[in-house]
């Protein structure tokens, strides 16, 4: 079972350093289309980047970092606490969006606010959680000691 109480309305996200953001609800045509737009993004930011060795940490962050514009651009009707360097209120524009997802507590604290509802109903999975893995930890064993002598040899191969 699960339970359709995600919120509807446009709510309000506290931020690090006193920014809050007032944004709609993520629902899955939103994710949907932040995730594609992260896509085409890191496509066009692929020409730079690092020697294969920092590779996957590069990857990594450019993915997070995308979905965070993306989702931001997305989402954010309204903020505060967001200020240009003359000390005016920033206009949401997609430039903006973006400088202020490239600040890591705040783009970290966003996706985790933001996507908050959809983990919750993961996690709280009303009693249906998915099985352990393997197909002895769903079940019962039916023959007591079976597999031991497997993994005492397993053990000895590696002493």
């Amino acid at each position: 079972m699960i339970r359709l109480d995600l919120p509807r309305e446009p709510h309000w996200l506290d931020l690090p350093h006193g920014v809050r953001l007032l944004v709609r609800p993520l629902d899955t045509a939103t994710d949907a289309a932040a995730r594609a737009a992260s896509v085409t993004d890191l496509r066009e930011r692929g020409q730079n980047a690092p020697p294969a060795a920092a590779k996957e940490s590069w990857r990594l962050g450019q993915t997070k970092d995308a979905l965070a514009r993306a989702v931001g651009q997305l989402t954010i009707l309204e903020w505060s606490g967001v200020l240009l360097a003359d000390g005016s209120s920033a206009p949401i524009t997609a430039e903006s969006v973006a400088l202020l997802m490239s600040i890591p507590k705040i783009a970290t604290a966003f996706l985790r606010q933001i996507y908050a509802p959809l983990d919750r109903l993961a996690a709280e999975g009303e009693g249906c959680g998915a099985a352990p893995t393997g197909t002895g930890a769903a079940a019962p064993g039916t023959v007591e000691g079976a597999g031991a002598a497997d993994a005492t040899a397993a053990d000895s191969a590696h002493t």
